[in-house]
């Protein structure tokens, strides 16, 4: 068995998939959802489109989980290949596209194949996976360098990675209406506690620390109640019209909320 482990930068939270079924293989994909749920991110996407092309009887289950929609390992089966794919954070509570990596371990008799297939699935990014959004956190966290992590994607594919395919990193571009995300003053709260229930019926105690409106839009800065004061990553959810909370789908405004959220906590 020929095996290689390569790191990857998700740019997308997207696919996002009911946790209990993909525990059991079944991979049933929602638009939206705030619990019970796993982002499988846009490298996961590819990589399972890639496994179908070439076995359209290729397996996937659900392996590890956490709270968090990005703590969890996928495992494959498919054409004579093995694989687990992980998603791993850097920092905080909550982990989201850019302050996460994966890790991909994979393996098959024949490298050539291997080769081919990592070709195959390089192809499908406009943006290489192995262009890391911040190479010293993810050095600091995964054990592995910069040099390490270019060399093994290079020898496994067979092909060279020029310096500007790695320095590229990745950054979200404000849209329309962050700015007015990041000028909105977050309402000072004392706190109050907020009790969720996810898709599976377990309850899950939320500290909400005010809100932000962007164009009469309002959402709410929240935190684990666990987690006392000390507010290491906040989430953010949309404040329904009918009441209740929906999660962000747009990953840019998600971020712009939660920077100015982080920054009125900190003041």
């Amino acid at each position: 068995m020929h095996v290689v482990t390569l790191l990857a930068q998700p740019r997308k939270k997207h696919p996002l998939v009911k946790r209990k079924l993909l525990q059991k293989g079944q991979l049933e994909a929602v638009g939206r959802g705030t619990f019970g749920l796993v982002w499988l991110t846009d490298f996961f996407d590819a990589f399972w489109a890639c496994a179908q092309e070439i076995d359209s009887d290729a397996k996937v289950k659900l392996r590890e989980s956490g709270f968090d929609e990005m703590n969890w390992t996928a495992a494959f089966r498919f054409a004579g290949f093995k694989a687990r794919l992980s998603a791993q954070k850097y920092k905080g509570f909550y982990g989201v596209p850019r302050n996460c990596y994966l890790q991909l371990k994979i393996g098959t008799a024949n490298p050539n194949d291997l080769r081919m297939f990592l070709r195959l699935l390089a192809d499908k990014f406009e943006k290489p996976p192995w262009a890391i959004n911040n190479w010293s956190k993810l050095e600091a966290n995964s054990g592995f360098d910069q040099e390490a992590i270019i060399s093994g994607w290079s020898k496994a594919m067979g092909r060279e990675i020029s310096v500007a395919d790695t320095a590229g990193g990745w950054s979200l571009p404000f849209m329309g209406g962050s700015k007015a995300a990041a000028d909105a003053p977050a309402t000072p709260d004392a706190g109050d506690i907020e009790v969720l229930t996810d898709s599976e019926g377990r309850e899950h105690r939320f500290r909400v620390h005010g809100t932000l409106e962007v164009e009469g839009e309002e959402y709410a800065v929240m935190s684990p109640a666990e987690g006392g004061e000390d507010v290491l990553e906040v989430d953010i959810l949309h404040v329904a019209k009918g009441g209740g909370y929906e999660s962000v789908e747009d990953e840019e405004l998600f971020n712009a909320l939660a920077e100015a959220a982080q920054e009125h906590l900190a003041a």
